[in-house]
This record gives C-alpha cells, sequence and structure tokens, in this order.
C-alpha cells in the first residue's frame, strides 16, 4: 500500500498431461516438466502513487520421457533467469471512509540477460529449458482494487509484448495475456490488528500467441489455460505478510500439440519497510 519493500516468491509448475487442441490424450512418453522458481523482488517508493520493482529470478528446470524406443531420458538446467524492472503508478487512490479504490498503470521491460546456451549432448537444450529467451521484451497492465468491510476485490491485466533480438537458437516466444479476478475475505483479526488473515478465491489465466522458430510459426504453440486459485494471505504485522495460492487448471485451451500444466503452486514472503 505504497511502501518500499523486499519480497521473496517461491513457484512450483508441473506439466504431464498431454493436449491436442484442447483435448486431452494419453501422455504416451509420459513425458514431464517441472519448473521451480526462486523469486527475489526489490520495491522501491519513489513518490506517492509511483514505485519500482526489480525482480531477479532463479530458476531450476527439469523435462523427462520415457520413449518407447530410446528408454527414458531427462536433462536439468538451473540459474539466474532473465530479469525485470517494472514501474507502476496509481492513477486513482481514494481511501475514503468505509471503502478503498484504488486503480494502477504499469509499465516496464524484460531483460534479456538469462543464459541461453544450455546443451542437451550435441544440440542446444530445449528453448523452454534455456534460462533466458534470448529477446529483450516490454510489459504493460493495469490493476484495479476495491476494498470494503471484510472483503477485498482485486482484478488485473499484465501483457508481454514481443520486443527485439534472436531468441534461444532462433526461437522466439510470442505475446503474453495474463488476468485474474480474486475476491479476498478477511476471516480473522484480533484487537491490535495483528495478525490478520485472508481467504482468498480467484479465477487466472494465461494467454499465449504463437511462438516462432527461424521466422517461422510453430503450430503446437500458443493458447490459453484458465485456473480457479484458492489462497490465504496473513499479515503479521503492517511491515510483514505472508501468502500461498494453488493454481488448479480447468480449462486448456491450446493449439496443437501440448504437455500442459496440471497444477501450480506459490508462495511468498514479503517485508515493508
Amino acid at each position: 500500500m505504497g511502501g518500499s519493500a523486499i519480497r521473496y516468491d517461491a513457484r512450483y509448475t508441473d506439466l504431464s498431461h498431454e493436449y491436442i487442441n484442447g483435448s486431452r490424450v494419453p501422455n504416451a512418453k509420459n513425458a514431464r516438466e517441472t519448473y521451480v522458481t526462486n523469486q527475489l523482488s526489490l520495491i522501491y517508493h519513489i513518490a506517492p502513487g509511483l514505485s519500482a520493482t526489480l525482480i531477479a529470478p532463479f530458476a531450476h528446470k527439469t523435462v523427462s520421457e520415457i520413449d518407447p524406443v530410446t528408454g527414458a531420458s531427462s536433462f536439468t538446467n538451473s540459474g539466474l533467469g532473465d530479469v525485470s524492472l517494472i514501474g507502476r503508478y496509481n492513477l486513482l487512490a481514494d481511501h475514503a471512509f468505509g471503502d478503498t479504490r484504488i486503480v494502477a498503470a504499469t509499465l516496464g521491460v524484460k531483460f534479456a540477460n538469462g543464459l541461453t546456451t544450455a546443451m542437451n549432448g550435441s544440440e542446444p537444450a530445449n528453448a523452454d529449458l534455456q534460462l533466458g529467451t534470448g529477446t529483450t521484451d516490454f510489459i504493460a497492465g493495469f490493476g484495479y482494487m476495491l476494498g470494503f468491510e471484510r472483503w477485498n476485490i482485486g482484478a488485473n491485466l499484465l501483457a508481454g509484448l514481443r520486443g527485439f533480438g534472436s531468441g534461444a537458437s532462433g526461437h522466439v516466444y510470442g505475446n503474453n495475456l495474463n488476468y485474474d479476478v480474486t475476491l479476498r475475505y478477511r476471516l480473522y483479526q484480533n484487537d491490535s490488528g495483528d495478525p490478520t488473515i485472508f481467504g482468498a478465491f480467484g479465477v487466472r489465466g494465461e494467454w499465449r500467441g504463437y511462438e516462432l522458430q527461424d521466422g517461422q510459426r510453430i503450430d503446437g504453440s500458443g493458447g490459453d489455460v484458465t485456473y480457479v486459485a484458492p489462497g490465504v494471505q496473513v499479515f503479521l504485522s503492517r511491515q510483514i505478510s505472508l501468502d500461498a495460492t494453488v493454481w488448479i487448471p480447468v480449462v486448456h485451451a491450446l493449439n496443437g500439440d501440448q504437455v500442459a500444466e496440471t497444477v501450480k503452486v506459490l508462495a511468498g514472503f514479503q517485508y515493508g519497510f
């Protein structure tokens, strides 16, 4: 709510269900991808309503499968991913008695610092397993929050726009859009205000545009995944908060043949100052 902070997030994503044009099919090769990301964010309050956030992700990526002919195989890559710098400005911040309304705009850039040189044997590793995308991209979005009595409603749109760069081994990701609507309810608050516990339930989605390889569209790429996301948020004090969310996919509207998400788990810790 307008201060500087340091934040740590841990994210786990598992992909092990196979879909063809949005319909689930047997995963014949037992293909599986797992992504574990430890992310550090530094949030600096520049002026009233204006903040900047530097985000540094440290990724651990693993892919495995069991081919009927060649047998089992796996590959792992770990290290610093692409760093992002994001500015956020409150277009409206109305803290009238009885409720709170905030409308915010976000602009930023994702740098191409993550390594794209990982090799799987004698071949470059799949682009999804590289630490970076190989492109510098732009970020833009809007957020809305309404708080009243014991309730809080938030909605967000955040777009990633393809910028410039040749990508990892000629692989370039498409534009993307993340969106969510989340309802929070204050379950508990003692007389002093600390701790305060919120339960949350949201609908979230991730849309991805087609990817390119050497300038040619990849048919088995892009699409939309929609999740339901129950969660909890605990404010131990005005400075310290904890939160956790489970994303459960309910719609896989994916293009072509893809291994898709089975679950995402996110947890975070934030200290404000």
